[in-house]
């Protein structure tokens, strides 16, 4: 029986691996590279997708599969550059064929340099429907948002809005998204705040928008913004007429109370079954990405096994085992039936309200 080699950043010795890997020479290896938040405001979400990474890894131990792999799972803190040099590392010593990474803030700079140099680049990324030739994202995105969004807001007779953002381009491309389409709904978009990621006193500003008499005020900001939004909020009206585009659940969670009753959209997207199989087994909450990583991984392996091999060379090419996961039609995966369309893939959104201690769906 086969064996996979995991190699969790630059902690885990090698030499306990020495003689398997003597052993399994004759296979062709591929290496995979994941960056993720593992310090930083995201790291429990990082984590997270460490631990969804690992059990769609430890998951192929049990296959024969055709040909050894490698992952190397390093720590990008959310950061754009730290990104960027874990992406050139990968590609530029460790030689991986494929980068998996999570969140806006730094997939753009890692597909700029996977798809220079012909490497697959997987994310989880809300907002990005727009993917490199040899890139592909699998989350939630806008329209499959929308479809739950909007019967949310008009049976709460919502029907003037503030749209509260960061001012980052994986912000703005849900806040312009729903700028626009919100009025074509019936809507009236009253306010479009964008805070810059340094922004600590938003008091002014949500006067500002308090002056215009928004019904509801909707968020999609990374932390601490959205701490800092709806605490100043309460602050500042003593109101919490809030929801998000799924920041909420990425919040502080010693601050879960100043949105005890109040509704977001759900990004985590695993199913009931994942999850309750993913907390047993890794003693860890899912939380955003984490299953949408434990499936990019899943069909990445998979794609690599079922991809034909070009005459002469050990391994499927990139190319050719990118368009085999953008073919990919209602995969079962950990968020549910998966389809890619255009190279993207959006579970279904759900509704989420944090009540009694916990994150529960909301059934409508």
């Amino acid at each position: 029986m086969k064996k996979l080699i995991l190699i969790l950043s630059c902690v885990l010795a090698l030499s306990a691996f020495k003689e398997e890997k003597a052993q399994t020479q004759a296979k062709p290896v591929i290496r995979i590279g994941v960056t993720l938040p593992l310090t930083g405001g995201f790291a429990e979400t990082g984590l997270s997708a460490k631990e969804a990474v690992i059990m769609a890894f430890e998951k192929w131990q049990s296959e024969n599969t055709k040909y050894d792999y490698e992952l190397f799972i390093e720590d990008d803190a959310s950061q754009p550059q730290k990104a960027a040099l874990n992406a050139q590392n990968f590609i530029n010593t460790k030689n991986v064929s494929a980068i998996i990474s999570l969140f806006g803030i730094v997939d753009r700079p890692i597909d700029e340099i996977a798809n220079r140099n012909k490497v697959i680049s997987l994310s989880c990324s809300y907002g990005k429907m727009n993917v490199p030739e040899y890139g592909a994202n699998n989350c939630i995105q806008n329209k499959t948002v929308a479809e739950t969004l909007i019967p949310k807001l008009r049976k709460e007779a919502i029907k003037k809005i503030a749209l509260v953002m960061a001012n980052t381009n994986a912000s703005l491309t849900v806040g312009d998204y729903f700028a626009d389409l919100l009025p074509k709904e019936g809507f009236k978009v009253v306010a479009y705040e964008k805070y810059n990621m340094d922004t600590r006193d938003m008091r002014m500003s949500i006067l500002n928008m308090e002056a215009k008499n928004p019904d509801y005020y909707l968020t999609f900001a990374t932390r601490p913004l959205t701490d800092i939004f709806v605490k100043q909020l309460r602050e500042t009206t003593g109101k919490n007429n809030v929801a998000s585009f799924g920041s909420f659940t990425e919040m502080d969670p010693s601050l879960f109370y100043l949105i005890e009753g109040l509704w977001t959209i759900d990004t985590t997207a695993g199913t009931d079954e994942f999850e309750s199989e993913f907390t047993t087994k890794t003693n860890h909450k899912l939380k955003g990405c984490s299953a949408n990583s434990y499936d990019n991984l899943d069909m990445l392996i998979w794609a690599f096994e079922n991809t034909p091999v070009e005459n002469g060379k050990p391994i499927p090419d990139n190319m050719d085992v990118v368009k085999t996961i953008k073919n990919i039609k209602n995969w079962k995966g950990a968020t549910g039936l998966i389809s890619f369309h255009d190279g993207v893939a959006s579970p279904k959104a759900k509704l989420k309200m944090y009540q009694n201690g916990k994150w529960e769906t909301i059934e409508e």
